[in-house]
């Protein structure tokens, strides 16, 4: 069975429609009334659990071992993030939901952009639940920030570093007791960045190489949703003098 090329036709096309979608749902939550929008947020958490549990449910059913299946790497991971920011009201809210915005949505439009599941045919049931999944997950923390669940700010810049300890222990464990890589915290994925880290930083050296250029990516994004915030109070504040 032969997979897809990226950026091959299909695959742009899907690329394209990532905006398209959170632009439109964005707006639908903004223009809902509050209590209809924090339902369509729910809705969509919980639909991709159920994704992601009939794809590992199909996975096994194809042979697969079900320990290659867990919900163990960082996308994974979202799912649970968005669930409980969903459900959850005050500070847990707050700090899931600006996880899931900061570490959760970029993490999972890198995949969309470079997915690891192209070793099949871009229109059969995998790579589609995989982009379905993949794309409610940069939608959602959006719509979440949309509603006003969280406010980042420059001094919640550790959020993303607690929540990224407070898996990677456990995780790490559990990599080493059943001999898997979730969160590639034994070793790098191959012809990555991590792999390129690991070249000059060693093992697990480049893990302290995935905390630097972890810092490094999350400097940009709360720079732009600096940016964002700026821009918004102006509008606000124009549109109240007038």
């Amino acid at each position: 069975m032969s997979g897809f090329d990226l950026f091959c036709t299909g695959h742009l096309v899907i690329i394209g429609a990532l905006p398209v979608i959170v632009i439109i749902l964005t707006i639908l939550a903004v223009k809902l009334p509050a209590k209809a929008s924090d339902i369509l947020i729910k809705a969509l958490s919980v639909a991709v659990l159920l994704g992601e549990t009939l794809q590992d449910i199909q996975l096994t059913y194809e042979g697969g071992n079900i320990i290659n299946y867990l919900p163990l790497h960082l996308c994974n991971l979202g799912i649970f993030v968005n669930l409980i920011a969903s459900f959850s009201r005050g500070k847990v809210r707050a700090f899931f939901s600006e996880v899931s915005l900061t570490l959760i949505a970029p993490g999972a439009m890198f995949a969309i952009i470079t997915p690891d599941w192209n070793y099949r045919p871009l229109l059969s049931w995998l790579p589609l639940m995989c982009f379905f999944t993949h794309i409610l997950l940069v939608t959602i923390p959006v719509l979440m920030y949309a509603r006003g669940y969280s406010k980042p700010s420059f001094k919640h810049f550790y959020y993303p570093y607690v929540f990224l300890i407070a898996a990677a222990i456990p995780i790490y464990l559990f990599d080493k007791h059943v001999n898997r890589n979730y969160m590639y915290l034994l070793y790098p994925a191959s012809d990555s960045p991590l792999s390129w880290m690991e070249s000059f930083m060693g093992n697990p050296g480049y893990l302290l190489g995935v905390a630097i250029m972890s810092g490094m990516i999350l400097f940009v994004i709360y720079s732009a949703l600096w940016i964002i915030g700026r821009m918004v109070k102006k509008g606000n504040s124009e549109a109240h003098e007038t």
